[in-house]
């Protein structure tokens, strides 16, 4: 396996820095590192796994580089470890938000434990918890593998087959978005919706309809519940993913204000 990528940004080379470097080569990461200068920044996200910000008296100076920060977390779904203190933190709250943010680490520095957190922060197990998770509720097997298929690389993805077990799922489990099939025996999509809507725990959760009906009637009745879209089951895989990635940046774009 490749060595994991972390890029360590800082202001100056000093003593401490360096000793983090070594710390992390000597643990088998590649280390680049960089000031908060964009333009130099741009020049090294390439492969990156993960993002350590070492702090410093002049932080407050690199405000632009926290809005550079907060968009490469949301596009390309990167992960930040922090090197500072309660104000340090406080600053980067007001621009990135705390689930980009797999640690803060205060000084003075326990190396072995600093270690030990960049260790899990780039464990594919802890990329993987980090992943949206969506649930697919259809009663159609065969359709369901298949969604799933689609989804698996990209999200963690829960399945159910009717409303009432989609209920019992959402109890013990969050998903970021439901896709739910419209046509249902015994209670429908709508119903589904409705219950979903009454339930504290899912009450929020972001509902896409799944239907393979494109009737002005069908349309309007989904519009009115106010679901996040409305999908025809004969979408293509490539659509499927590029609606879902649109969706998803578009609402952690809305988080982060």
């Amino acid at each position: 396996m490749d060595n994991k990528r972390v890029l360590l940004v800082r202001n100056e080379e000093t003593f401490l820095v360096n000793a983090i470097k070594n710390g992390l080569k000597n643990n088998k990461y590649e280390v680049i590192d960089s000031t908060y200068s964009l333009t130099e920044l741009s020049g090294k996200m390439s492969g990156v796994d993960l993002i350590i910000l070492y702090t410093d008296q002049d932080f407050e100076d690199h405000r632009d580089a926290m809005v550079y920060f907060k968009d490469i977390c949301v596009e390309e779904n990167m992960v930040l470890l922090i090197i500072g203190d309660k104000d340090a933190f406080d600053l980067v709250h007001h621009y990135i938000p705390k689930e980009d943010i797999a640690f803060e680490v205060t000084r003075p520095l326990d190396m072995a434990a600093l270690i030990e957190k960049v260790g899990i922060a780039t464990d594919e197990e802890f990329e993987q918890q980090r992943r949206k998770c969506i649930l697919i509720v259809d009663d159609d097997p065969t359709y369901i593998q298949m969604v799933r298929e689609w989804l698996k690389d990209t999200y963690r993805v829960g399945m159910a087959n009717s409303g009432t077990q989609a209920i019992a799922w959402l109890a013990t489990n969050k998903a970021d978005l439901i896709l739910l099939d419209y046509d249902m025996p015994v209670l429908d999509g709508p119903k589904v919706m409705q219950m979903l809507r009454s339930e504290s725990f899912s009450s929020s959760t972001p509902v896409m309809f799944l239907t393979g009906k494109n009737d002005r009637k069908s349309v309007t009745d989904v519009i009115s519940l106010k679901p996040a879209d409305y999908l025809l089951k004969s979408i293509s895989k490539d659509k499927l993913l590029s609606t879902l990635n649109t969706f998803f940046k578009q609402k952690d774009i809305m988080n982060a204000k």
